[in-house]
């Protein structure tokens, strides 16, 4: 999802939610027993952040009403229950983008409100892999 962000819209863009190949909802406070050593718990959290806000923002590019939108249901429902407080940025664009709705696509506010948080979680993941090298000495 990250990198058909980066390359196909450079920020958010229509269908770059990855709803119906993973649930979003499921992992975004998903919690370890300990076992899963493997799994890298802020990046699955932070994606499944993303993910939700890309639905929403999905549906607005669409030209569709987020408040009471059945394909959003779940997705307001996490929202309204704190399960997004990890990420309390992207929670404040959700909470208000449902405040807004509707809102056409004339109005620039969701595109700005999404930019810094692609910015922050997207561009911020690939900006920590381009400078990790094992090979520099730490500091």
């Amino acid at each position: 999802m990250y990198v058909d962000l980066v390359q196909g819209w450079q920020g958010f863009g229509h269908n770059s939610g990855t709803a119906d190949q993973f649930d979003a909802i499921k992992f975004v406070d998903a919690d370890t027993d300990g076992l899963a050593y493997y799994v890298d718990l802020d990046l699955l959290r932070a994606g499944s952040a993303i993910a939700i806000l890309c639905q929403f923002y999905d549906i607005w590019s669409e030209e569709g009403d987020l408040t009471g939108n059945i394909f959003l249901a779940d997705y307001q429902a996490a929202v309204d229950a704190g399960r997004l407080a990890a990420f309390p940025d992207i929670e404040a664009v959700i909470r208000t983008a449902l405040a807004r709705d509707p809102m056409p696509l004339e109005d620039p506010w969701f595109e700005d409100a999404v930019m810094p948080i692609y910015r922050k979680y997207v561009l911020g993941f690939f900006a920590c892999l381009a400078v990790s090298d094992r090979s520099v000495a730490s500091v």
